[in-house]
């Protein structure tokens, strides 16, 4: 599952005891049976281990119900005569578990029932899938040498759960890869680790106050934190000259979209956001980079990175201005609305800037305010300091 969700194969063993042993042993097989250590130790609160056992015992009494009124029968488990009922008991359990999932999630995120079903779907699809043959050999197996045979389903069940965990884990590992990259952006510029980390969260705000969906707002997020991760190919002196850039270093500063996108092609992660990346630069009436791209040509994600991103910058400290306010900040963006921004996205995020001040709440308030205020030339004489004493040290080892 995402989030915080965890990976269970619990239903096709379920639905196999329901089948085997009646509905009546499946609703309490179901609710108790099923039982997780975390549940069993508290490391969840009581009302979501009751409406956990309750939505297992439910889901199981019906599927074995649907497979009885159907016409199964525990003692008729042929493929002829079991195939029809089994696949509706199956069916029924997949999509009663899935509203059990989705329909706290709804509540309690206040989101369309049709997009968290779209995002949890195919986590959830799987299990479906495993239900099917293996309730239906399960079930087959005790009807005719009794309980003990079943523990041959265990190297079964245990390699469908692994493959369902590392599923889940390459999607933990797509998350430590960016944290990598901005890890490494953070050792070349903290001020640009945390204005990306700061980019991220408040696109994500603002897609999630804007409806869009889940999967998008996480996508957004990556964009926010990554768009960017090309700076770590601009030199040092360019990227933090405090005075006017000449057209050459102009033109290397441009360049970084170009770079971060690359940068993620090559290392292939981003998705979506890669193109997202590139475009972060381009402006409603055409005059952006590095395409020149106009109005809606730009991505809607690119569009909200953009603003959030112009916002942050004029929110935070630099070595040489202090940050505007947020109320400043927001008057300059409603001021660009239509030449630089989207006046629908705009609008939005004025409107969301009327309740949250995302500077105080959605940016000190991560801890990533982290925006060195030392002038470069303060940075530089202490670096030379510290490679001074190295160089020392390492002359007395020798």
């Amino acid at each position: 599952m995402r989030g915080n969700g965890q990976v269970s194969i619990d239903l096709p063993v379920i639905l196999a005891a329901g089948i085997a042993l009646g509905p009546g042993a499946g609703l309490w097989i179901g609710a108790i049976g099923s039982l997780t250590w975390r549940e069993l130790s508290g490391q969840i609160r009581w009302p979501s281990v009751l409406f956990n056992r309750a939505q297992f015992g439910i889901t199981a009494w019906a599927s074995v119900e649907a497979f009885r009124v159907l016409g199964g029968s525990s003692a008729h488990l042929s493929i002829a005569r079991a195939s029809g009922p089994l696949l509706v008991a199956s069916i029924v359990a997949f999509v009663l578990n899935l509203i059990f999932v989705i329909m706290p999630v709804a509540l309690r995120e206040g989101r369309p029932l049709a997009e968290i079903t779209r995002v949890y779907f195919k986590w959830m699809l799987p299990s479906f899938f495993v239900m099917l043959p293996i309730g239906y050999l399960m079930a087959a197996v005790y009807r005719v040498s009794g309980p003990w045979p079943e523990l041959i389903f265990l190297l079964p069940l245990i390699g469908v759960r692994a493959w369902m965990v590392l599923v889940k884990r390459l999607r933990d590992m797509y998350n430590h890869t960016i944290r990598v990259l901005l890890v490494g952006l953070d050792a070349k510029d903290p001020y640009t680790f945390g204005h990306s980390m700061r980019v991220g969260q408040y696109g994500a705000v603002l897609a999630r106050y804007m409806k869009l969906p889940e999967d998008v707002v996480e996508q957004i997020r990556h964009a926010g934190m990554l768009h960017d991760i090309g700076k770590m190919a601009i030199p040092d002196n360019v990227l933090n000259k405090r005075g006017r850039l000449t057209i050459r270093e102009t033109y290397t500063i441009q360049r970084h979209p170009v770079l971060g996108s690359s940068m993620l092609t090559q290392v292939q992660i981003g998705g979506c956001a890669r193109d997202w990346v590139l475009h972060h630069h381009e402006r409603w009436d055409g005059t952006g980079y590095p395409d020149g791209m106009v109005g809606e040509e730009i991505p809607l994600e690119t569009r909200i990175v953009s603003i959030v991103d112009a916002y942050d910058a004029m929110t935070s400290d630099r070595p040489y201005r202090k940050a505007m306010s947020h109320e400043a900040a927001v008057a300059e963006i409603l001021e660009e609305s239509g030449t630089q921004f989207d006046p629908i996205v705009v609008e939005q995020f004025i409107n969301l800037c009327s309740e949250v001040n995302l500077a105080a709440e959605e940016g000190a308030g991560h801890g990533w305010d982290r925006t060195p205020n030392i002038p470069i030339e303060e940075l530089q004489a202490e670096y030379e300091r510290e490679l001074q004493e190295y160089l020392s040290r390492q002359h007395l080892t020798e």
